[in-house]
């Protein structure tokens, strides 16, 4: 494996396309890295060509990757060569593919290798049973693998999301896959349903819903499809999300006059209030170890984003250096950033806060308004809504913008853990 991807390096120095800077898996970042390491999934053999797509789709997305500009005629063409006479590296080489993937279906068994065209050499080598598992799914594993291998990185490809759709104070929880496929409505009717969030056993989600005339937290048992009232206090129970170790339930109420951070535990025992006072508290994150919050306040007039511990105390003002109104923070996985919200020149950016140098960039700079940033499980890429319409996906160390989700109105995306 280490002497393919040093040749992939050797390749990647000498190819036109990346002359002026060396390309080095794992470290796909500035602007000379924008276009990613060249790779192209060829349609798969044994009337899999939905599942090659998919991965293309996949890896699409992601910052590190570039797809190579090969026509599905010149693709189709070397496609059929290659089974017939053997793989045509130099080929596909000449193709701008630096990495040349390959599948083949037989029976329930899909194979997959990747291979470095400089060489012929073997990235990667996978066995799929799809048996039980949609062919989604399926395509979905397998660009989780090629960037695990390929970049050392986690992928984040098989987690559904969840987000809000629909008109006006008509809402409704929807959960599809990453590239928006395999839809499911998972609330129904006219009310407002919105800020889904995923439970840690995946198995369960909880959202608010206005139902009864006024904001109650619910949860859905993705199984049964049973719904239960979680938090229904006096007044509004909104903004819920579950610790990562699954035991408590962090919301904002305002059942003592203003909107305050609550904690509840979920096995039946006790709620403790956070915050006191008469500021507005928003939008609460928890830290993967489940020990701290990180919310938004709007103390002095203007909303800034706060960390404290979950037992109480302890609160520290964070992202000081980009803008004077700050919302929607979101805890990265691997609990090194804060993803949230900016007014930056009149607009709603989406920025990521650096928790150990406590330095903040906006990695979104459009003219539309970015809200409710949530992160993937690779602590790399971002979902977020556009204008209130569209459900982005951004990487956060190139810029690689991509559309999941368009049409109507979709806000408050969450993906799964």
């Amino acid at each position: 494996m280490k002497k393919s991807l040093l040749c992939l390096l050797t390749l990647l120095a000498v190819f036109s396309v990346f002359a002026e800077e060396v390309i080095n898996p794992g470290t796909v970042r500035g602007t000379a890295q924008r276009k990613g390491i060249p790779i192209y999934v060829a349609d798969f053999r044994g009337g899999a060509v939905s599942i090659a797509d998919v991965v293309r789709k996949d890896l699409n997305l992601h910052g590190g990757f570039s797809l190579a500009r090969i026509s599905s005629s010149d693709a189709t063409t070397l496609n059929n060569a290659d089974y017939a006479q053997g793989i045509h590296f130099q080929n596909w080489h000449n193709l701008g593919a630096a990495l040349i993937g390959k599948g083949e279906v037989s029976g329930s068994t899909l194979t997959f290798k990747l291979y470095n065209t400089s060489n012929g050499s073997t990235v990667m080598a996978r066995t799929y049973n799809m048996g039980s598992v949609s062919p989604r799914r399926v395509a979905h594993a397998i660009a989780n693998d090629i960037v695990q291998d390929v970049l050392k990185e986690k992928g984040f490809f098989q987690s559904r999301m969840l987000y809000a759709s629909g008109y006006g104070r008509s809402k409704n929880i929807v959960m599809c896959d990453i590239l928006g496929g395999d839809k499911k409505n998972l609330t129904s009717g006219s009310d407002l349903n919105t800020f889904p969030d995923w439970y840690p056993d995946h198995k369960n989600i909880l959202y608010t819903s206005y139902r009864a005339n006024h904001a109650v937290i619910y949860k859905l048992d993705l199984t049964s499809g049973k719904t239960q009232k979680l938090l229904a206090m006096p007044g509004m129970n909104t903004s819920g999300c579950i610790s990562p170790d699954g035991r408590q339930l962090a919301a904002i109420l305002d059942k003592d006059g203003f909107p305050e951070l609550y904690t509840y535990a979920l096995n039946g025992g006790s709620h403790k209030r956070l915050t006191r006072g008469r500021d507005n508290e928003s939008s609460p994150s928890w830290s993967p170890d489940s020990n701290k919050i990180v919310f938004s306040c709007d103390e002095g007039k203007s909303p800034q984003i706060y960390i404290m511990n979950a037992s109480g105390g302890g609160r520290t003002r964070i992202c000081r250096n980009v803008s004077r109104y700050c919302t929607s923070p979101a805890w990265s996985p691997d609990g090194k950033k804060i993803a949230f919200v900016a007014q930056i020149g009149g607009n709603y950016e989406v920025c990521v806060c650096d928790l150990a140098s406590g330095n903040s960039t906006n990695v979104t700079n459009n003219p539309s308004n970015d809200e409710f940033p949530c992160w993937a499980a690779d602590s790399r890429h971002i979902v977020f809504t556009r204008a209130g319409s569209s459900i982005m996906i951004i990487d956060s160390e190139t810029g690689k913008e991509t559309t999941l989700i368009s049409g109507g109105s979709n806000t408050s995306p969450a993906l799964e853990p």
